[in-house]
């Protein structure tokens, strides 16, 4: 009997190296690619985003676009981000510290703005929870324990979650606010204009 259940154990362990390796290279690009061409991401005169400098509200999810992905984090005010960086810190940045990473592809910030009045939106719970973690460690994972992981377990008071890909930590903020996805655009925060 011990020797079925350790076969078992490794028959799981087999599945769950397949699952990662399909996240890694058939899910994930798909999703990269998706977010990479998603509207949001588009600056021209002709976006009504294009000169917002109004600075995020405090517990905003907000985020950097980077050459493939994104990077995202928790807005807690005074142009102060809280992160958890490739190395699996979580830190306080600031924003050029935030957007400063090599790969980023310009310097805009994407924020959450309430539709109708254009004006910023954030969940101070999900502040409250990023700063309960600052100066933590995490086991930092491209794929696995990333930092939309983090800022979504900020935002739903899980750190142990799913949420991999800034589309799902996208959603859980939405639905910390009680808001639907029509009411929210995310718009690009110039705040090296100010």
């Amino acid at each position: 009997m011990k020797n079925k259940f350790k076969n078992t154990n490794i028959f799981q362990t087999d599945i769950f190296q397949l699952d990662q390796k399909i996240l890694r290279n058939i899910v994930a690009p798909v999703l990269w690619k998706t977010e990479k061409v998603s509207i949001h991401r588009r600056s021209s005169v002709f976006n009504a985003s294009y000169d917002f400098t109004q600075e995020p509200a405090v517990g905003s999810l907000i985020y950097c676009q980077l050459a493939t992905a994104e990077h995202s984090g928790i807005y807690i005010g005074n142009r102060n981000v809280i992160e958890l960086n490739g190395k699996g810190k979580i830190k306080q940045v600031n924003l050029k510290q935030f957007t400063g990473n090599i790969f980023n592809t310009d310097k805009d910030i994407f924020i959450p703005v309430l539709k109708c009045a254009m004006f910023p939106i954030g969940n101070e719970d999900a502040a409250e929870a990023a700063i309960k973690n600052l100066s933590g460690r995490r086991k930092y994972h491209l794929l696995d324990d990333n930092c939309h992981q983090f800022a979504a377990g900020c935002i739903m008071g899980n750190l142990e979650n799913d949420c991999n890909f800034l589309f799902m930590v996208k959603e859980e903020f939405i639905k910390s606010i009680y808001l639907e996805e029509s009411d929210i655009t995310w718009v690009r925060w110039k705040w090296y204009l100010d």
